[in-house]
């Protein structure tokens, strides 16, 4: 969709109108903030478990070649090899999320770049939402740093996610100087409510390494929040976008899901190349038909559910958007 160029002076004007749902909205994040002092993990003891060498440190139905003969064939030290690998990975998507996605999207709202979100409490629960994606970059670098060391790994690099470079080549399509602040914050919304269900199998999973189970259980902690936090700020901006803005919005909206649930099957062709798995390529595309972008990942209904609450699934556009992405 190619859009035609709105100033970001007019495209803040529509935020004066300010709807029911969104004071609603606004009052929730306020209960929120007055919270984080009690819920956040920052505020909490730091981890101080052992780490159990003895462990895997991933679950193995995770990967998304796990099924391939060529997969159950390799000895057992490259299998767990592979598996730190992807805990590697794992933590490395958090990154990504937190750095490229998340936090410049925050930032886009206390600049009062996005329409709706100029309130204080809007701020302040951003702010605290900043502070704990800073927490969560230290729980994850200090667990790949000791699994670096521990699985001798530190030559392992790995490459950018399809998560990012899909959305910087959609922010790139399109002229308008508000478009690349709602493609990322699209993608904010949705990876910020589904990410809580990414950490949650992880975060119970007794046969792993105890240290990583429970890194990912104090994330998960405060995704739990962010969800709703996401979902209430998009009840709050979205009514104050302009008609172009919302169709824009609710065009990139699914998009977000199918970036988010890709496999991300190129990266790990990469990593298996750096192990030196011999047939790596066999393995990867063999995978790719079925693997690409796996819906059944994610569960996406609270974006369904975010879009019927706001009235995206309301319009033509919205509707056609979900339904050309297989969604509805």
């Amino acid at each position: 969709m190619q859009t035609q160029a709105t100033s970001p002076s007019a495209a803040l004007a529509a935020a004066a109108a300010v709807t029911p749902d969104a004071s609603r909205s606004m009052a929730l994040l306020g209960r929120i903030a007055k919270g984080w002092g009690q819920r956040a993990q920052v505020k909490q003891r730091e981890l101080d478990l052992a780490y159990d060498a003895s462990r895997p440190d991933f679950l193995e139905s995770l990967l998304p070649f796990h099924l391939h003969p060529l997969y159950e064939s390799l000895d057992e030290r490259t299998k767990g090899r592979i598996l730190s690998c992807g805990w590697l990975i794992y933590n490395e998507k958090t990154v990504a999320i937190e750095l490229d996605i998340v936090s410049p999207a925050c930032h886009d709202i206390l600049y009062e770049n996005v329409p709706g979100l100029d309130t204080e409490w809007a701020k302040e629960i951003v702010c605290e939402t900043l502070v704990d994606e800073a927490y969560h970059l230290l729980l994850v670098k200090n667990a790949n740093r000791l699994t670096r060391e521990v699985r001798d790994l530190s030559h392992i690099r790995i490459p950018q996610f399809a998560l990012v470079r899909q959305m910087q080549e959609e922010q790139a399509r399109h002229t308008p100087a508000w478009a690349p602040m709602l493609v990322r914050l699209s993608t904010a919304v949705v990876s910020e409510i589904f990410i809580s269900d990414y950490l949650h199998q992880l975060s119970e999973e007794e046969s792993i390494q105890p240290l990583n189970r429970a890194t990912v259980a104090a994330h998960r902690h405060d995704e739990l929040a962010h969800s709703k936090i996401f979902a209430e700020l998009t009840r709050a901006f979205f009514q104050a976008l302009s008609s172009s803005q919302k169709s824009f919005f609710a065009e990139t909206l699914p998009k977000s899901i199918h970036w988010f649930a890709d496999k991300e099957l190129d990266l790990w062709l990469d990593v298996l190349k750096q192990l030196g798995v011999g047939q790596a390529g066999t393995i990867i595309e063999d995978s790719r038909q079925i693997n690409q972008v796996a819906l059944e990942r994610v569960d996406y209904s609270g974006v369904i559910q975010l879009a019927e609450d706001v009235g995206i699934l309301d319009t033509r556009e919205g509707r056609s958007a979900f339904s050309h992405a297989g969604l509805i």
